[in-house]
């Protein structure tokens, strides 16, 4: 159930990406993700509040820092990961950010003691080259040293899914309220800063990026399957299946835009199949 549950995660968590994307073609990528936060935040205190009356959740202090935490890293590494791509440095940014999320807390949960059987690690293995091969887009400009922005992107990321793993199971669903209210805070910042919103960018939406940046709001689900994964699964092989979203998006981008599949986003889903069948063994 727990694997389930984070491929969930994964196609909720594409989608919404992938909604996001078709959002920020009409509006500021900033505007777009602060008013997909609000959104996101209105849906956290649905499902908390909801969560509550069933489970009667009893959050501390640790639970809603942790939560907090969470969505101030989100943040961070969305704007490290911007920021690598507005340097032209896509082609390596994305995939790299995407196999150091997959990886990163999969390693922490080994350091914390988890253990997992030999056809689990082979899936594991095969998840990074498929990751890889479904985001990658070949260039002869790529300059690796622009990696640093991917690894650093994804080692923020990580800290999203470390921290807010770390919340009791008593605390319901609070603590992604407060993952959403840490986020926004740090966001509202860096729309009206004037060092980092220019006047060209508006935190306005224009009416063709409304609805999309709605659906974007609505990856708050994600983390609520992840969520209830995480605290009845392994958490290393839950953060390797939480992770597979850029396989929806690329499959997304096949379906809505026609984009080609190229012959190794081709393999880089055929592995994924095999890197689920084997982590789910």
């Amino acid at each position: 159930m727990a694997l389930l549950l984070a491929g969930l995660s994964s196609l909720i968590y594409g989608v919404c990406d992938f909604s996001g994307a078709l959002a920020t073609r009409r509006a500021h990528v900033l505007g777009v993700t602060l008013w997909a936060n609000v959104v996101g935040l209105a849906i956290a205190i649905l499902v908390a509040v909801i969560g509550h009356q069933v489970t009667a959740a009893s959050v501390t202090m640790a639970d809603l820092a942790w939560g907090v935490g969470s969505g101030v890293a989100g943040v961070t590494g969305l704007a490290i990961y911007f920021q690598g791509m507005a340097r032209g440095q896509m082609a390596v940014v994305a995939p790299v950010s995407a196999v150091t999320l997959a990886l990163v807390p999969f390693l922490f949960g080994v350091a914390m003691g988890e253990r997992y059987p030999l056809v689990a690690w082979l899936g594991v293995l095969v998840a990074m080259p498929a990751l890889w091969l479904s985001v990658h887009k070949g260039s002869s400009q790529n300059r690796p040293g622009k990696a640093l922005y991917g690894v650093a992107a994804g080692v923020t990321f990580s800290v999203v899914l470390v921290a807010i793993a770390q919340t009791s199971p008593e605390s319901g669903l609070w603590p992604l309220v407060a993952m959403r209210i840490g986020g926004l805070t740090l966001l509202t910042v860096l729309v009206f800063s004037r060092t980092l919103f220019t006047r060209r960018a508006s935190p306005r939406l224009p009416r063709g990026a409304r609805l999309p940046t709605v659906i974007a709001g609505g990856d708050i689900l994600a983390n609520v399957t992840y969520l209830m994964a995480v605290r009845i699964g392994p958490f290393g092989l839950v953060t390797v299946v939480s992770t597979f979203y850029p396989v929806v998006i690329a499959l997304l981008a096949r379906m809505v835009e026609k984009e080609r599949l190229s012959s190794h986003r081709l393999l880089g889903l055929a592995l994924t199949v095999l890197s689920l069948v084997l982590i789910s063994r």
